[in-house]
């Protein structure tokens, strides 16, 4: 249960949330994802912080299975199963193998056959892990995505550590009847 109460489509809003939420749902397909059901205490920031979302995951320079796998990249660096949950399905149907979440999910390194995925994932893993990109995975990034996509990158997987940091620290469950797909180490 999360530890505040959450919003959904039919809650009772005050005019700057009904505001926003207008527009979320606008956007959304009529519904209110996960993190913003608490955010909305705050409906100041969740007006800034949902078209950053939309802008980094909906018009990024990355492809979406790329986009999907910083996402989770972000979500395992928190050790966050909600997101990873989330964003595993996605980054599978857009391309990323099946092989590479399953890795993630019982952190191990994956098998690479792209060399995007594996600059990707060293890139996020390092500044995750070691809260610091050495040189040499910093230059495989960019040159194979130029100074613009690191730093959309580095933005991306920052804004989906957010996202889970938000999840976690309010604990908003999984939906129901799923499972947690993350190995935790101890």
């Amino acid at each position: 249960m999360p530890r505040i109460p959450t919003f959904n489509e039919s809650s009772d809003f005050n005019p700057a949330q009904r505001r926003v939420v207008d527009a979320i749902l606008g956007r959304r397909g009529g519904r209110i994802p996960g993190p913003y059901r608490v955010s909305l205490h705050c409906p100041e920031i969740t007006e800034v912080w949902h078209p950053l979302g939309e802008k980094l995951l909906l018009q990024s320079s990355f492809p979406p299975r790329l986009s999907e796998f910083v996402i989770i990249l972000a979500a395992r660096g928190m050790d966050c199963d909600y997101v990873f949950n989330s964003h595993m399905v996605h980054a599978v149907k857009n391309g990323l193998p099946q092989s590479v979440v399953d890795a993630m999910a019982q952190n191990q390194r994956p098998l690479f056959v792209q060399a995007d995925e594996e600059a990707v994932y060293d890139f996020c893993r390092e500044l995750t892990q070691k809260k610091v990109v050495s040189d040499a995975t910093y230059q495989r990034a960019l040159a194979l995505f130029g100074a613009p996509g690191v730093v959309e990158l580095t933005a991306l997987l920052g804004y989906y550590t957010m996202v889970s940091m938000t999840v976690i620290a309010h604990q908003i469950p999984l939906p129901a009847g799923a499972l947690p797909p993350l190995t935790k180490n101890p």
